[in-house]
């Protein structure tokens, strides 16, 4: 697993230039949208201190700054590729490098927790998900929004047509590295059903699981509360 992991981390390191071009060209914008919906559903507040986990560029944490007044922002992503760009983007923020499997964080430090699009890349989801569950207060909350698999017969197969075909090939060309846009698909088609996805949650310490599938569930702000 760890070999796993150096493998996706050379791989965000890799697309960091090209990334945010593609997040918008790739999902027609509609990853901003998920975004702004996922901060309203984790229910950010004023004096918070909210870690975004895997922050990348810091999209997350930039729509966070302009949604909510006097929250204390802190990035953390294993790719130091992305987090430069996150820094360049966002330098109010703090950022640290930070891998989900061991979080450089104490006991009991945040209010919130997001995690967008990262929770896929987490080789070892048991073992993210407790190091989350240990940092994050009691009563607070995590999201972790993430791509998931649409249902309907049509839908779902035109769906897979764009993400596995098409998606590749245009974040290919434009990235000069089609391995990782193959990745994508790949990664979302692999990640746990509902069931085993809420009991891996549960397992970890999180008293409730609550869904929240979007755009026909392309997408889930997955709610994990912490008692």
């Amino acid at each position: 697993m760890e070999q796993k992991s150096k493998e996706i981390q050379q791989m965000f390191d890799n697309i960091a230039g090209k990334y945010d071009l593609l997040n918008r060209l790739l999902s027609f914008r509609t990853d901003v949208r998920w975004r702004k919906k996922a901060i309203k559903l984790v229910g950010i507040a004023n004096g918070q201190r909210v870690l975004d986990l895997a922050c990348g560029t810091a999209d997350m944490m930039i729509e966070m700054d302009r949604r909510v007044d006097g929250v204390t922002l802190v990035g953390g992503d294993f790719s130091y590729n992305m987090m430069l760009i996150g820094k360049q983007k966002f330098p109010k923020g703090a950022f640290s490098v930070a891998d989900a499997h061991c979080l450089p964080f104490a006991d009991n430090s945040f209010d919130r927790i997001t995690i967008s699009f990262g929770f896929r890349n987490v080789t070892d989801k048991p073992t993210g998900l407790k190091e989350m569950h240990r940092v994050l207060k009691d009563g607070g909350k995590l999201c972790i929004l993430e791509f998931s698999q649409p249902e309907g017969p049509i839908f779902s197969r035109l769906y897979r047509l764009y993400f596995t075909k098409i998606l590749p090939f245009i974040g290919g060309i434009i990235s000069g590295n089609r391995k990782a846009y193959e990745y994508l698909p790949d990664s979302v088609y692999k990640f746990p059903k509902k069931d085993e996805y809420k009991k891996m949650i549960l397992n970890a310490g999180f008293s409730e699981v609550i869904f929240n599938p979007m755009s026909f569930g392309i997408c889930d702000a997955t709610i994990c509360v912490k008692k």
